[in-house]
């Protein structure tokens, strides 16, 4: 029998148990094998995983692998509760009193949303219809050609303003192009292009690595965790930008990251550009495209499973200022096959983007990749919207330090924390093209599997359940979500300049 205490201390790459359907498993050997990378495991680690783990892997993935997983023991209730002497006793009596409504309010709303998803399930809404891509492909390759031939022939146009115009029209058609590819990157990174995780794997070779440059293998290495730890200080990446985005002031207390084994420090500079992070948020989302190639690039050196041991799950460090140990984990190993059409893919894409640019002048060359590259800005925009202004918590999934949560308890259950962490963009149906249906960023990460152009549909069956547990859904127009997130990041950054540097 195993109490929450008890699993609370299983977290570390050495011990590492996870609660699933009311049994507890050790999963310390499966962490260098799961095919989402340690980091989604280990951020699920000592507490019950049961609705992280049904949202992010179908039915049958689980009834498969948890027969390989060994079984410690079940789930039971802390039955005594004792008051240290030197410790406030009401301040331990409301603490516990919070931990229980938290597991109550999370055990309601994971029976519900089981629930529903069974009923998807009988519905076929998780089914895949690979033919449904057809009119996306179509799409994007349109944006690709037109983007390219405009290009080519303001090269050579003699008049200076239909020269501007078509290169301006050309550069903004590939910028579109770039921003629309990424969403079926992004399906294929989910498995629900074709059901098939291999089949999509390969697709994602073709969608993401070959035709956008950016590494599937990097894409999910990030995502998986963002999913399984939203808006968690330590464990999610994609929130995790210090010193030169800080989206909540206890970024300034320097942050250990899980996802990149090494402090988030608030340093001098930082300081100094914080309270001004809400101008020159735009510019830096313009060219960040240019990051996740270098990331790319930086995760296969990373996971080359030609060099090193790739066995180990990770290395314990010693911060040397405060003698505090920590967890570097290990990136996850492809196969040598799948590390090389990687490679090959991502060198496709370069020997495309040469090939296409030494055929017009410098200056083209020059102007088309930089509008081309700031217009595909749009995407990071469009990430990082339905998050920045939201709710934060320390670990986890709304584990622990959930402080400005609505519950009042400084914690939620999975599914609470999601409608917390995560705004929904509202919009008219013809603008999903644009959104690539994911402004329904919330409705997705409940049932990240259930194809994008289903989520609006999704949400009346959502707020149904959320409205049921008096649980609230932010679902606002797109410029209204920009304003919110520009004051977000205007107050944190005021904050944050006041604080002293690590």
């Amino acid at each position: 029998q195993v109490t929450p205490t008890l699993l609370a201390t299983k977290t570390s790459i050495d011990e590492c148990w996870i609660a699933y359907e009311g049994e507890v498993f050790d999963v310390t050997h499966w962490l260098a094998k799961h095919p989402g990378g340690i980091r989604s495991i280990i951020s699920a680690a000592g507490s019950d995983a049961s609705s992280v783990m049904k949202s992010l892997h179908a039915p049958s993935t689980l009834k498969t692998f948890m027969k390989r997983i060994r079984k410690v023991g079940v789930m039971v209730k802390d039955d005594t509760f004792t008051l240290s002497k030197d410790a406030d006793c009401k301040i331990q009596i409301e603490k516990k009193r919070k931990q229980e409504n938290t597991h109550e309010r999370s055990d309601a709303l994971h029976k519900d949303f089981q629930a529903l998803n069974q009923k998807l399930v009988d519905e076929g809404w998780f089914d895949a219809h690979p033919l449904d891509y057809i009119l996306p492909i179509a799409r994007v390759l349109l944006f690709m050609l037109v983007g390219v031939n405009m290009i080519l022939w303001s090269d050579v146009a003699d008049n200076m303003v239909l020269k501007c115009l078509s290169l301006l029209i050309g550069s903004l058609s590939l910028g579109l192009y770039l921003q629309n590819i990424a969403f079926m990157g992004h399906d294929a990174g989910h498995g629900s292009v074709t059901g098939n995780f291999k089949s999509d794997l390969w697709f994602g070779f073709f969608v993401g690595n070959a035709f956008a440059g950016i590494d599937v293998g990097w894409w999910k290495s990030t995502h998986y965790v963002h999913h399984s730890a939203t808006n968690s200080l330590h464990d999610d990446p994609d929130i995790q930008h210090m010193p030169l985005l800080c989206f909540d002031e206890r970024f300034g207390n320097s942050k250990w990251s899980t996802y990149h084994g090494r402090y988030m420090p608030l340093d001098e500079i930082g300081r100094k550009l914080l309270p001004y992070q809400h101008w020159y948020y735009y510019p830096v989302m313009a060219v960040a495209r240019i990051n996740l190639y270098i990331q790319s690039f930086i995760h296969l050196a990373r996971t080359c499973p030609f060099v090193g041991d790739r066995r180990k799950a990770g290395d314990k460090v010693i911060d040397e200022k405060t003698g505090e140990v920590k967890e570097k984990y290990a990136w996850p190993t492809p196969t040598p096959t799948v590390w090389v059409a990687s490679v090959l893919s991502i060198g496709f894409y370069w020997f495309m983007v040469y090939s296409f640019l030494s055929q017009v002048k410098v200056s083209t060359a020059i102007a088309s990749f930089t509008i081309c590259h700031l217009t595909s800005g749009l995407l990071h925009v469009q990430i990082l919207l339905s998050h920045v202004a939201m709710h934060y918590c320390a670990d986890g999934h709304g584990t622990s330090e959930a402080i400005t949560a609505p519950n009042g308890n400084d914690a939620a259950g999975y599914y609470e924390w999601q409608a917390l962490s995560t705004m929904d963009v509202d919009c008219h149906p013809w603008m999903d093209w644009f959104h690539g249906g994911l402004q329904f960023q919330l409705e997705h990460h409940l049932f990240p599997r259930v194809p994008r152009w289903q989520l609006r549909k999704l949400c009346a069956l959502t707020d149904e359940i959320f409205a049921k547990h008096d649980v609230p859904v932010v679902r606002i127009p797109f410029v209204e979500a920009n304003i919110m997130v520009l004051r977000h990041m205007a107050k944190v950054g005021a904050k944050v300049a006041k604080m002293k540097s690590v």
